[in-house]
């Protein structure tokens, strides 16, 4: 009996004996969901107070099998909480993070339990730590692509590579370059893509590892996708298909479905074929409730109707998904979505649209990946020559050069740091030098097709230019525009009045806008709602309105908080007549807000371009509410100032945070909304 016993002590006293054993019931807990359910019945058999951190981890992993993202987030609560040791704090932190990444694609709640688990681990010697740490450097790598910080996650993928060939984890290395690959791959560093994948490619065939073989395949489809190679593209996705429909992985099986369609789309008589994929994956999204799969098929579908020229199906589609992307905090597909509508009013002549959004996506713009900096310039030179801005036009084209110009260089670097690379390992000099010589010759024809193509674009502006200016010598002067202004149309107008305002006395903001936008502009045109605002607007010509502004979006009226509760009611009634003399349900949302209680004494001008998000969110949070009234009415109430920080770039995660902590209430129509993700 004393040997028993001293065996069991030192079992359960041996940190990496208690996590290879934890190991194990994970990896079952994650096999199927048969053996999910049956870990779930056993552990539901035992009193609360019997389970451990083990037990609460072994649930987590069991429902996240089970995709009860709900309970297993509850789980992993549990065992954060109760966790003893180092080692099932960090991993705690790790379940956390996996949840809110992968089943609320939540980025930024996903990267603070991951800072967490990093600071616990970081110091750790003991090999079951430091592997922890690998998966841990892997999500940041997943969590920062998400978010569209590329050059981050690309650091942290480097990283987990470099431990695991350390670890000598084969396995987790593998992990390590398919992550590499797909970020590489996503900021169009194809060389060390190609590099990355081909590795992963030979390690997994090593491996008899079937699923990273499709994700592999899925990652070289998306290659050769973005070099317009597009039948080497289908023949990787196809493959990349039927492994994942083998293994019964649907969520994955779904995301290659997206893609596979999008390459159909490069040939227009494929684009039945590519709706019924779309289609396919949609209804495997929405059963598993997934926003950002739903996002991408939207934004499919969106281009699915431009092509058959149904245009305002296609924006429907668009301005769905740019919802979706911005609901999950995604920058990077936020931003495709919105230039995909730059050129789709591009197309219509919806000029004033097209450029209003462009100016939206302009303040974080030099923070985006390369190509879509190319696609914004692009846009924006050619909506400047459509409006025969030809300077603006001229610059923009530029701004494009110089970008084209910096991606070959930075390509051809890649490539050289690579070739110093193998001179190291290879014997064969002549062979080497054929490879520069290859490489060379593949950059200076890349570099002469590009200098064609910006030399003919900036000709094609110039001859337009010189056109107009004659055209323009022949016609006769007229009168001068007014420039009578009773308000301030401009924006940085607007917010410098407002400012100068409070200086003197309290104000509060009252937005309005109709919650049927999509209808109305597919009704009557994208200028519909900017026109019933201004109209609005200017029947709201009264002393106690201090400033207003009417967008494409929503209505702004600014006025002493003494006024505030007595001008809503005409405002809202103004509104709801603008919409039932066009045939329209009067239905609006309206908030009237306190700038004190919002933003404190001392605020900037730029947390005026936030409050909106106010809108968004409780609109968000209000989505199942089954309030039937013409008239939602939006209340915030604080409990301090300045609840939230309204510059801050995680805005929506500062005021769910808020929200939990009752720094911040939201109703609608008298009824509490619950923060959700």
């Amino acid at each position: 009996m004393r040997i028993l016993a001293i065996i069991f002590i030192v079992i359960f006293s041996s940190p990496s004996l208690c996590a290879t054993s934890l190991s194990e019931r994970l990896r079952d807990a994650a096999s199927s969901q048969a053996a999910a359910e049956k870990n779930i019945e056993a552990l539901h058999t035992q009193a609360t107070d019997q389970l451990s951190t083990e037990d609460y981890l072994v649930l987590s992993e069991s429902y996240q099998t089970l995709n009860n993202r709900d309970a297993a987030l509850d789980a992993a609560s549990k065992a954060e909480q109760s966790a003893v040791t180092p080692y099932l704090k960090a991993l705690s932190f790790y379940h956390k993070a996996q949840i809110h990444g992968i089943y609320y694609q939540n980025a930024e709640m996903a990267i603070q339990q991951l800072v967490a688990a990093e600071q616990i681990l970081i110091n750790a010697e003991d090999k079951t730590s430091q592997l922890l740490l690998n998966d841990v450097l892997h999500s940041f790598a997943s969590a920062y692509n998400l978010r569209g910080q590329l050059a981050q996650g690309l650091t942290y993928a480097e990283r987990s590579l470099k431990l695991a060939r350390q670890l000598n984890e084969p396995a987790r290395e593998l992990n390590a370059l398919i992550i590499g690959g797909r970020l590489a791959l996503q900021n169009n560093q194809y060389q060390q893509a190609f590099y990355y994948l081909q590795q992963g490619v030979t390690l997994a065939s090593k491996l008899e590892d079937n699923e990273s073989l499709a994700s592999l395949h899925f990652r070289l489809g998306m290659a050769f996708r973005k070099l317009d190679l597009h039948p080497e593209a289908l023949e990787h996705f196809q493959q990349a298909a039927e492994r994942y429909r083998a293994l019964d992985r649907q969520s994955n099986y779904a995301y290659t479905l997206i893609y596979l369609a999008e390459t159909y789309l490069e040939e227009p008589v494929q684009t039945d074929k590519a709706e019924r994929l779309l289609q396919e994956a949609k209804l495997i999204a929405e059963q598993q409730q997934h926003v950002l799969r739903m996002a991408l098929v939207n934004y499919s579908l969106g281009r699915v109707a431009l092509l058959r020229e149904q245009y305002p199906a296609a924006e429907q589609f668009y301005q769905q998904a740019l919802q979706q992307f911005r609901q999950v905090n995604s920058a990077t597909y936020t931003l495709e979505a919105a230039l995909a509508l730059v050129r789709l009013y591009y197309q219509q002549q919806q000029y004033p649209a097209a450029t209003a959004l462009l100016n939206e996506l302009s303040a974080n713009i030099a923070e985006a990946a390369t190509y879509l900096q190319l696609r914004f310039y692009t846009s924006a030179a050619l909506l400047a020559a459509a409006k025969g801005d030809w300077q603006q036009a001229y610059l923009a084209q530029e701004k494009a050069t110089t970008l084209n110009q910096q991606e070959l260089t930075e390509h051809l670097q890649q490539q050289m740091t690579q070739l110093k690379g193998s001179l190291t390992q290879s014997s064969d000099q002549t062979d080497v030098r054929e490879e520069v010589l290859a490489l060379q010759q593949q950059l200076s024809a890349a570099e002469s097709r590009q200098l064609l193509l910006q030399l003919l674009l900036v000709g094609l502006i110039f001859t337009a230019f010189v056109i107009w200016q004659l055209y323009r010598r022949q016609l006769p002067a007229g009168p001068l525009p007014s420039q009578t202004e009773l308000t301030p149309r401009q924006w940085s107008q607007f917010r410098d009045k407002v400012k100068q305002q409070t200086a003197n006395t309290p104000l509060n903001l009252l937005l309005l806008l109709p919650r049927e936008r999509t209808a109305l502009q597919q009704r009557f045109g994208r200028k519909i709602i900017n026109t019933l605002l201004q109209q609005v607007r200017q029947e709201l010509d009264l002393p106690e309105v201090s400033a207003c502004y009417s967008g494409s979006e929503m209505l702004w009226l600014a006025t002493p908080t003494e006024h505030a509760d007595a001008l809503m009611p005409k405002a809202q009634q103004l509104l709801q007549q603008k919409l039932t003399a066009l045939g329209a349900e009067p239905r609006i949302i309206c908030t009237n807000l306190s700038l004190a209680t919002l933003l404190g004494e001392h605020w900037q001008k730029d947390d005026l371009s936030a409050l909106p998000e106010v809108i968004w969110f409780s609109w968000h949070l209000a989505s199942n509410s089954q309030a039937e009234q013409a008239t939602w009415q939006l209340e915030v109430e604080a409990s301090h100032p300045r609840p939230c920080e309204w510059q801050a770039e995680n805005l929506r995660t500062d005021m769910l945070n808020a929200c939990k902590l009752g720094e911040l209430q939201l109703w609608l129509n008298g009824q509490e909304l619950k923060a959700r993700l």
